[in-house]
Order: structure tokens, then C-alpha cells, then sequence
């Protein structure tokens, strides 16, 4: 739901240029390998159709068991058998909540967090996976959000690890922030917490009057979801149907892929009085680092979150970046000595299905999580 960028705009062209060159090459090589025949040709265009048409929900890659469910969300048991003997503070899980499945955090074999954090000896470990909006759900608060983290940390024993990816990690930290108790680490991985830092587009929408700069967010929002374009980074969804195009003739790429293009394409609906909170206290008014933010009738103050701070970010991470994440530890009151920020060499969604973010920074830091836990 971040609109687009001024270095975004300019590199579009680029982008969509080198996308188009490496889809094609990669498909004609592939091709003069198989041999040029109609049936190929034929063939290749029906399984290309196929693909980019396809409309399968996505799904997990396993099948953890769900012990509680909301009308809100669903929550999942990603633990392993003897986990219990192993860590005594469980590890609760935020996916994000802004129009994408929860999956995303459990996306394929080789491709899944949670895998990669149970080989790092996290395994004491629940997901939350948010449930499409409703006519029951459509009128959700952020406090009735809060309440679903409050319910399941509850059924975890009362204090838990918090790990938010992207939306799901501003959530914890304001649950953290309103229950500082009930958290013992605080993770936050590819979450804008200043949603105004290297955002000037948005910065400006702040100076607007309120319902002109919701009006402006909600148009571009509206259009691309109309458009059948993800609102996050339309341009990469072509680039994704470039190089579909290039691995056509490799069949587990291809099937890798659809299974991908499957989570990137869903559109589940979040609920509209959230969708608009969001929006106008967070986007707009960028109330979190301003500390002007209300939830659950009091005012979110980070300086209340005192706990060890791991900050995860992606490099190349148009959607929250570096600075955008990184800028929690500037408001919270954890020594510094216990706040840990990680940069990896990866965009948005490859800090958490990427192959090597999976390996080289969810494994390992699991591994230093789970021995303090």
C-alpha cells in the first residue's frame, strides 16, 4: 500500500528494459535448444496462458495445525514436537496484514521462514495468518487487531518473542509498546516505522488536508488493485512475466514459479476501517515516530518498549528501507548494547523468501534467539 517513489518512477524504464531483453534471449535460447516447431511454439504459449492466468489461492507449504481461530486471523502451531523442552519463551510470528496471503512466511519448500527458523533452533514457534475481510470484519480496529496478539500471546503462557514482518512488524511494536511486559524480544524485518523517512511524496501528503491526501493514497491503491497490478511494485509483476517467459523450458522451474506468482497475484481484502486507519495515522500523519499515536485509549509511546531490539532490513528495499526500519532504535529505550540491526543484500519480499536471506540471516539468527530464549 506504499505509493510509488520518485527513484521508483525513474527506474522503471531501466527495469522494464532489462526485464523484456533477459525474458526474450532466455526464451529464444531455450527454444533453439528444443527445436523450433509449431507444437512447441503452440505448447509454450499454452502453459505461458496457463500460468498468468491462474487463479489458485495460494497456500502453505505445510499443514500446521490452527488451535485458535478469530474472526480476524487463525492461529498456527509451527512447532516442532519436543519444543517445549528445548525454549520456554515461544516465539509469536506477525505476518503482514496489507492485501497478501500470511503464507508468504511458509511460501514453498526452500522457500519458506519458518523452515528457515526452525533449523536455526527457533521451534517453540506460532504464526498468525489473517483472514480475508468480511461483512463481520470489515469494521476492525486496530484495537481488535491488537486484541487478536493479546488472545494468542496469552494462550502462548503470557510472554512471547515478537517477529513482525513488513505491516506485521509495526503491529508488534505497538503491541510492545502498549504491553512492554508481555514481550521479551522485539524483531522487526522490512517495517516502515517512519513512514516518512526517504518517502517525500508522502511527506508532502502530510501538509494536505487530511481527506485530500487519503483521496490521493486510496486512488492509487484503487487503480492498481483495478489494475490487476500488486500495489506494492507493479512494475515487478511484469518483470515476473519476463522471466516466466525465460524458464519455459525448464518444467520445476516453471512450476516454482507459478506456485510464486500465486502469492504475488492473490488479492485478499483487508478490512476498510483498518485499511483507513492505517492510511491516515500512519501513512499520512506518520503518528508512530511522531508519538501521537492513540490505540487501546492511550498513546503508543515507544520509549516504553525497553526490551532486546533486533532490526532486519533489505538493502535494496523500496518499500521500507534501511532508514526506515532502522530508525526504531532512536525511540525506544533498550540499552544499545541489546538493539541489533541487520542489513542483507536483498529487496522486500526476498528478505523473506529469498534463498539466500533464508540462509544467511533467518537461520543464523534464530539460532542467537533461541538461545537467549
Amino acid at each position: 500500500m506504499t505509493p510509488v517513489t520518485h527513484t521508483q518512477i525513474a527506474a522503471t524504464p531501466i527495469r522494464l528494459g532489462v526485464a523484456a531483453i533477459a525474458g526474450w534471449s532466455s526464451y529464444l535460447l531455450g527454444l533453439a535448444r528444443r527445436g523450433l516447431t509449431p507444437w512447441t511454439i503452440a505448447s509454450d504459449i499454452g502453459r505461458y496462458y496457463e500460468v498468468l492466468t491462474d487463479t489458485t489461492p495460494p497456500s502453505w507449504a505445510h499443514a500446521w495445525p490452527v488451535p485458535l481461530r478469530w474472526p480476524l486471523a487463525n492461529l498456527r502451531d509451527c512447532s516442532a514436537p519436543d519444543a517445549a523442552d528445548r525454549e520456554t519463551v515461544p516465539t509469536l510470528l506477525l505476518p503482514p496484514q496489507a492485501g497478501t496471503h500470511s503464507c508468504i512466511v511458509d511460501h514453498s519448500p526452500g522457500r519458506s521462514q519458518i523452515d528457515a527458523l526452525r533449523a536455526g533452533g527457533l521451534t517453540r514457534l506460532h504464526c498468525l495468518e489473517w483472514t480475508p475481510a468480511s461483512a463481520a470484519t470489515d469494521s476492525a480496529s486496530i484495537d481488535e487487531h491488537l486484541a487478536v496478539i493479546a488472545d494468542a500471546v496469552a494462550h502462548l503462557g503470557g510472554q512471547v518473542n515478537i517477529m513482525g514482518d513488513s505491516q506485521g512488524g509495526w503491529l508488534g511494536t505497538i503491541y510492545t509498546a502498549l504491553h512492554p511486559e508481555a514481550v521479551h524480544t522485539l524483531t522487526v524485518a522490512g517495517t516502515p516505522i517512519d513512514f516518512h523517512a526517504e518517502q517525500p511524496a508522502l511527506a508532502a501528503l502530510a501538509h494536505a488536508p487530511t481527506g485530500a491526501a487519503t483521496s490521493v493514497v486510496d486512488l492509487f491503491y484503487d487503480t492498481a488493485r483495478a489494475s490487476g497490478l500488486p500495489s506494492t511494485d507493479p512494475i515487478g509483476e511484469i518483470e515476473r512475466a519476463m522471466a516466466l517467459l525465460g524458464a519455459l523450458d525448464d518444467p520445476d522451474e516453471v512450476s516454482r514459479m507459478e506456485a510464486e506468482r500465486r502469492w504475488f497475484t492473490w488479492r485478499q481484502e483487508i478490512p476498510a476501517a483498518f485499511r483507513e486507519w492505517i492510511i491516515r495515522h500512519l501513512f499520512i500523519r506518520n503518528e508512530l515516530v511522531a508519538g501521537t499515536l492513540e490505540a487501546e485509549g492511550a498513546v503508543v509511546d515507544l520509549s516504553k518498549i525497553t526490551c532486546p531490539l533486533h532490526l532486519i532490513a533489505g538493502r535494496s528495499d523500496m518499500i521500507a528501507t534501511p532508514t526506515q526500519v532502522t530508525t526504531l532504535a532512536d525511540h525506544v529505550s533498550t540499552p544499545p548494547s541489546e538493539i541489533v540491526a541487520m542489513i542483507a543484500d536483498t529487496g522486500h519480499i526476498g528478505l523473506f523468501i529469498g534463498r539466500r536471506a533464508l540462509t544467511d540471516v533467518w537461520t543464523p539468527f534464530a539460532r542467537s534467539l533461541a538461545a537467549v530464549s
